[in-house]
């Protein structure tokens, strides 16, 4: 069974609560930067979601450099955090230089954002620093984070030795976020150390079995159809697997949309099916997709559609956006409303952030009176941004 976050775990540690996702849909004036800087950590939503919003509007000029210093040294631990997450919508050049000098930084969630930033911007520099950070960081917000930025240097020998070696250690929750980092970034020299986890009945198999899908190839192919009978998550996600591999998709999608939908199906087999579906759609499939789409239509599943909707979006989100405006007008409504529940479920701060930084830009580059800047216009209003 893949395992998720539970963001409020830091919640009670943290000064304030950390929900933002907030931008108004036209320019605004804006207060102070720097109090709206400090507001980040107001104990009041309304306030953090409107500096938040504030914040994105500001000219990159002003922005950029005091964001920066606020993540540097603010006093307000959670405000260093939220300063850095904002940044990085911004795309500053200037962003590596700063992520490398905070590497090490004594705040928990200032080194996730770091690590989630260098899984989608790969510094082969920093190898040695990120393995030598495997030893030690043993934060359960962090290490996920970390072991993605490690997997996106797949090809440095040292990265290698380092993430085959954890396939097999530690608690089922850090070995889940190893396996799903291994099969996203489809490591190939991981293959038998995934290929040996997908065979043992537990919690993990569906994790390996779909990395062995993402991966691909001649041996992860052979190790999957090896795979006779496991977890109730394991014989739903073979069809996710074997559809990712090109065998029969239209058939497997169809098999896990009567899983999913069934009155007698089991709690761990609808939750199969759907994590199935998912992760099919995450790999562009336009069925996959329409499928839980689909299923939302049934109560009884719509709040667990609308994270699997959401999830997809936050790794494709222009692709999802692109699904987004081709549905007519109450199917798109349905899908942003979706969205918006999923992205609440999840808090994925970091991840959401990059998702409306490329609604901005695809904002940006439709023309004037266009659909496509009309839906982005729609979008950031109502997903908050």
């Amino acid at each position: 069974m893949r395992l998720r976050l539970l963001p409020f775990l830091f919640i009670l540690l943290a000064s304030a609560a950390f929900s933002t996702r907030s931008l108004a849909q036209t320019p605004a004036a804006a207060p102070d930067l720097k109090q709206n800087i400090a507001n980040l950590a107001s104990l009041d939503f309304p306030v953090r979601m409107q500096a938040a919003r504030l914040i994105r509007r500001t000219t990159e000029t002003e922005a950029v450099p005091a964001l920066r210093e606020a993540a540097r040294r603010d006093a307000n631990e959670f405000v260093r955090y939220r300063a850095l997450v904002l940044l990085t919508s911004f795309n500053d050049r200037t962003t590596r230089d700063l992520m490398r000098e905070l590497i090490r930084d004594r705040n928990d969630r200032v080194r996730e954002v770091i690590y989630k930033w260098l899984e989608r911007n790969p510094d082969p520099q920093l190898a040695e620093t990120l393995v030598m950070s495997l030893r030690t960081e043993e934060s359960e917000f962090v290490r996920p984070a970390l072991v993605g930025a490690l997997a996106a240097l797949g090809t440095d020998p040292g990265v290698q030795r380092a993430m085959i070696a954890e396939i097999p250690r530690g608690l089922d929750f850090f070995r889940s976020a190893v396996i799903e980092a291994l099969g996203r970034h489809r490591a190939a020299y991981a293959v038998e150390g995934i290929a040996a986890t997908s065979k043992l009945e537990g919690p993990l198999q569906d994790d390996a079995l779909l990395a062995l899908g993402r991966i691909g190839g001649t041996r992860a192919t052979a190790a999957v159809g090896e795979f006779t009978s496991g977890t109730p998550e394991a014989a739903q996600m073979i069809r996710g697997v074997q559809c990712l591999l090109g065998n029969f998709c239209a058939e497997q999608i169809t098999a896990l949309v009567a899983a999913a939908s069934s009155d007698e199906g089991r709690p761990s087999t609808i939750r199969g099916a759907l994590d199935a579906l998912e992760a099919v759609a995450q790999n562009r499939n336009e069925a996959a997709l329409t499928a839980l789409l689909d299923l939302a239509k049934n109560s009884a599943l719509r709040e667990n559609v609308a994270v699997a909707v959401a999830s997809v979006a936050l790794r494709q989100p222009e692709w999802t956006v692109e699904r987004i405006g081709a549905l007519d007008g109450p199917a798109r409504e349905s899908a942003i409303s979706m969205l918006k529940d999923g992205f609440d479920s999840l808090e994925e701060d970091f991840a959401e952030e990059q998702f409306f930084a490329a609604v901005r830009a695809g904002y940006w580059r439709a023309a004037d009176g266009s659909a496509g800047r009309s839906l982005a216009s729609t979008l950031i209003q109502r997903l908050e941004f």
